[in-house]
């Protein structure tokens, strides 16, 4: 008994001695010209909340620039996708997550009436439910009706699950803080949250139950950092154009987190399907300050896609000065979903949209499989939607849909692809049976507008009870291979209509009149069938083609039509 009090006292020596630190894990100073680093930072886009009046745009220039080693955010009244302003909105979703730390954030707010600059935070993953059950962080938000004010806030549900509570402050101490730069701060622990402003605390709110209706902060958030105009608290007393554009300047954003025990330290990395990691220098562990860097190498159809959480830089440098892990995420060529398979848990899905509060579903990952269970459903199907989000569709292109579903209550439910932004229009619906028995949906489908890099796709559960599982989702596009090279089209070869059900006419020019043969193709350069064998085709008369018996999926096919001198191709679309 004397040996072990000995070694307890000298273990609780050794962890008094050892004086906690934050380091540095994470961060952007800004100082490379031109658009914000896209291995950190994504785009908001569209009119997205609060009856603001900027359309937030993708990459442009004009509202999200790096000059001067400061990121400048900027709100322009300028006429643009039915906007009479625009602005910038930028995320770290999924490039830069956290649970816990210290987070600072140098800035200086615009000023005039309308205004409404914000640095703040948001759950990564929706897991108590859509907004405010898994809360929001306000790191600092200013709104230029108040021109003295900067607020400080914390944003959560209530105790009864209705309606939404916050915990916040303001201050006024901070002299005409539109004519300088301000040092922001949120210290975020396991118990409380501390807001600071150039050092001197202005609010705290603490943890008074472990109920995720009053604390749901015990989940990774990430950054947003935009510029808003109007809207529901912003224009409370109007806006005033005459000092527009107005801009709002960022000269580094920081994340610490705690060092919880001396060095040396480890560096795991998680294991991915679709690659490995390349490590230098590789230690079985490492001292503190050390410098790594970490390569990425896909597998063979397959590539790198980002650092869960940390950025999608490839390589990336990282400094080793706490215990470390490091997810890569590897996705096939091609893929536009990310975790289709489930096998990061929810990650990237829980989007839920509810026509009103009446309808309720939650979402989980059981066995590598994402169930929905509705347990309020409303009358039609949209009346709860999951999305997975910002998926970029470029025009003329074809993608190729497919998941596995059932139920334990058979239905039907609504899959689409939609803008997610402006008005959210659709591009694509469908209806699809899903049975108690689990089956396999796979199709395709064609871009027919305009390229959209903000999209969204999304099941409609609305009139489901109970459970509904999904498995194995995936949105391909779809390219051809080298199974066939592909000749030039050629004027020789006419098809009317086209676009066409499956049914249409084929016309030769050719004054040859050689016997010719005619094959039908995929995108992928599979042969699906020779409609046509050494037959010869007189110039100037059709042929007529009824593929209804091979069944065909609506989307791109080749015609390709040869003769002993030449071969020639020409592509249909089968809608």
């Amino acid at each position: 008994m004397k040996k072990l009090s000995l070694f307890l006292f000298t273990f609780y020596l050794a962890v008094q001695a050892f004086p906690q630190k934050y380091v540095k894990v994470w961060g952007d100073e800004f100082n490379t010209p031109g658009l914000p680093d896209s291995t950190k930072w994504d785009y908001e886009m569209g009119k997205v909340r609060n009856d603001e009046l900027q359309y937030y745009t993708f990459k442009r220039s004009e509202n999200a620039r790096i000059q001067d080693t400061v990121l400048i955010i900027e709100t322009r009244k300028e006429a643009y996708k039915g906007a009479s302003y625009t602005s910038a909105s930028l995320i770290s979703r999924y490039k830069g997550d956290w649970l816990y730390g210290k987070f600072e954030i140098r800035a200086k707010v615009p000023t005039g009436k309308g205004t409404w600059p914000a640095i703040w935070m948001m759950p990564t993953d929706d897991e108590y439910g859509g907004w405010p059950k898994s809360g929001e962080i306000d790191i600092m938000e200013y709104v230029g009706m108040n021109p003295s004010n900067l607020y400080f806030t914390a944003h959560f549900g209530s105790d009864s699950g209705a309606g939404h509570k916050s915990s916040g402050n303001y201050t006024t101490a901070i002299s005409q803080p539109y004519n300088k730069f301000i040092t922001f701060s949120l210290i975020w622990t396991p118990t409380k949250m501390e807001w600071f402003a150039d050092g001197v605390k202005y609010h705290t709110y603490t943890k008074t139950s472990d109920d995720p209706k009053v604390w749901p902060f015990n989940k990774m958030f990430y950054f947003i950092l935009n510029l808003a105009y109007g809207g529901s608290w912003g224009a409370q007393q109007g806006i005033d154009d005459t000092k527009l554009p107005h801009k709002f300047f960022i000269d580094y954003v920081r994340v610490y987190q705690l060092q919880e025990s001396a060095g040396p330290f480890s560096l795991k990395i998680e294991p991915a399907t679709g690659g490995t990691v390349e490590i230098s220098p590789q230690l079985s562990v490492y001292p503190e300050g050390t410098k790594v860097t970490l390569t990425a190498k896909p597998d063979a159809n397959f590539e790198f896609d980002k650092w869960l959480h940390t950025g999608s830089a490839n390589p990336i440098q990282i400094e080793v000065s706490k215990d470390l892990n490091m997810t890569p995420v590897f996705k096939k060529k091609n893929e536009l979903i990310v975790n289709g398979d489930f096998s990061l848990g929810i990650k990237y899905w829980g989007n839920f949209y509810f026509y009103s509060a009446q309808q309720k579903a939650t979402a989980s990952v059981i066995d590598g499989v994402y169930v929905v269970n509705v347990t309020s459903p409303g009358t039609a199907n949209w009346h709860i939607v999951d999305q997975y989000l910002n998926i970029p569709l470029v025009q003329g292109t074809t993608y190729k849909i497919s998941f596995d579903a059932w139920s334990e209550n058979p239905n039907q439910m609504d899959v689409f692809l939609a803008e997610n932004h402006d008005n959210y229009v659709t591009y694509y619906s469908t209806i699809k049976n899903i049975s108690n028995t689990r089956q396999s949906y796979t199709w395709t489908v064609t871009m027919s507008k305009a390229s959209d890099p903000n999209c969204r796709f999304g099941f409609g559960f609305g009139r489901f009870t109970g459970k509904v599982f999904l498995d194995n989702v995936s949105i391909e596009k779809v390219t051809a291979t080298n199974a066939v090279i592909w000749p030039e089209k050629s004027a020789d070869i006419q098809i009317f209509p086209n676009p066409n059900s499956g049914i249409f006419e084929m016309i030769s020019h050719s004054s040859k009149g050689l016997p010719a043969t005619v094959k039908l193709y995929n995108l992928q350069g599979q042969l699906i069938s020779t409609l046509l064998q050494k037959r010869v085709l007189p110039s100037g008369q059709s042929v007529y083609f009824n593929l209804d018996d091979l069944k065909l999926d609506k989307g791109i096919y080749f015609l390709a039509v040869s003769t002993l001198e030449s071969s020639t191709t020409q592509k249909i679309v089968i809608n």
